[in-house]
């Protein structure tokens, strides 16, 4: 039985390794019988600097998502609505 989503991991696998090799901090190593299948190794405090990384660009995107909406209740053009309205109102910041 296969592990539902592992379809899409291996699809996307080899651009996620093309993107790590490109950094500096990447290093790529080769496991496995015939050496194919391969692994990105980052040290703990890079990966925690790309994990803080992340989560600033997330709180960015947040506070960019509740401006938007913000500004459009204040110009008038967004005076009420439903939550799926002002989903729709946030999403369109990405």
């Amino acid at each position: 039985m296969a592990v539902e989503g592992m379809e899409t991991v291996r699809s996307t696998l080899p651009s996620i390794l093309d993107d790590f090799r490109e950094q500096p901090f990447g290093s790529a190593i080769h496991f496995g019988r015939h050496r194919r299948d391969e692994a990105v190794v980052v040290s703990a405090a890079e990966y925690d600097r790309l994990l803080a990384a992340e989560r600033h660009l997330d709180e960015l995107e947040r506070l960019g998502a509740l401006r938007l909406v913000r500004e459009r209740i204040r110009d008038a053009r967004f005076t009420e609505g439903t939550v799926d309205e002002l989903f729709a109102a946030a999403d369109a910041v990405r």
